[in-house]
């Protein structure tokens, strides 16, 4: 991703996800809130194209038979972005009753996760980790939606600088604390190595019990999928069968905990849960 780009894949996401909401029954499936904050984030994030007339045009049938091509095309690159919001606030909202105190969300886009679940959890802190450029977009559209005391937004590129470094300087965060991570749509976009070593880091930002809730990308043929990623800058780096993801975050500090992800609804990404071991 360039360095002063808001990230295309995130507005891509919020973007989908509108249109999703008027298909079938995924109005009522979509978290509550998560479709009217994402529209009202992506107005005034002012990203080229993406104003009124562009969020009119996502809510016409029409522009839902043209998602329902892509997803012919690119398996789970829409109904597979309604499946993942789901998956993830069911899970941290699960971590919360269980006593997590810390929510931190990596590499956040336009994620409505943090907004929606803040007011309603006063005494947990919810803090979002992203890119310069997309932070401060969304930041735009925070202000209007209201800043809440218990949502931290920290812009930092996880690329130049250790997450464990931006947590300590921004110093609100309790490595103490029992916590839930995310990393949504996040692994895929960096090298094996690379995500191993933010695993890593991540683990030494937390507290025992911990967990964290990711989603990756599958080894499976997305040469036209890859064709578009690059063409904005943000190709797919690293993949791992869901089988082998126990295997392939040993030595991270971090234990699978959830179920082999077989389901094929997800497309090309599956879903896990660790825990900080």
């Amino acid at each position: 991703m360039k360095k002063d780009r808001i990230s295309q894949t995130a507005l891509k996401v919020a973007l989908g996800l509108i249109t999703l909401s008027i298909k079938d029954d995924w109005a009522e499936r979509l978290p509550t809130g998560l479709v009217e904050i994402s529209e009202r984030l992506l107005l005034a994030s002012g990203s080229p194209g993406y104003g009124p007339r562009l969020m009119r045009a996502s809510k016409k049938q029409w522009m839902v038979k043209v998602y329902e091509i892509q997803d012919r095309l690119m398996p789970g690159q829409w109904q597979g972005f309604g499946h993942r919001k789901i998956f993830i606030d069911q899970q941290v909202r699960s971590a919360i009753e269980s006593g997590a105190r810390q929510v931190l969300v990596l590499g956040a886009g336009f994620d409505t996760l943090c907004l929606r679940l803040a007011p309603q959890h006063g005494d947990v802190k919810f803090f979002e980790v992203d890119h310069p450029a997309t932070s401060a977009a969304k930041a735009k559209g925070i202000a209007q939606v209201g800043q809440l005391e218990n949502m931290i937004q920290i812009a930092a590129d996880l690329g130049e600088k250790n997450l464990s470094k931006v947590l300590l300087e921004d110093g609100r965060w309790d490595p103490t604390h029992l916590s839930v991570v995310v990393a949504e749509g996040l692994l895929q976009y960096l090298t094996d190595g690379e995500a191993h070593d933010l695993l890593r880091e991540t683990a030494t930002c937390t507290a025992l019990a911990t967990r964290i809730v990711l989603t990756h990308a599958i080894p499976d043929d997305r040469k036209f999928l890859q064709m578009i990623l690059r063409t904005v800058g943000e190709p797919f780096q690293s993949t791992v069968r869901s089988e082998d993801l126990s295997g392939y975050v040993n030595g991270t500090d971090w234990t699978v905990i959830s179920d082999v992800d077989r389901d094929t609804a997800h497309g090309i990404e599956r879903y896990a849960v660790a825990e900080r071991c």
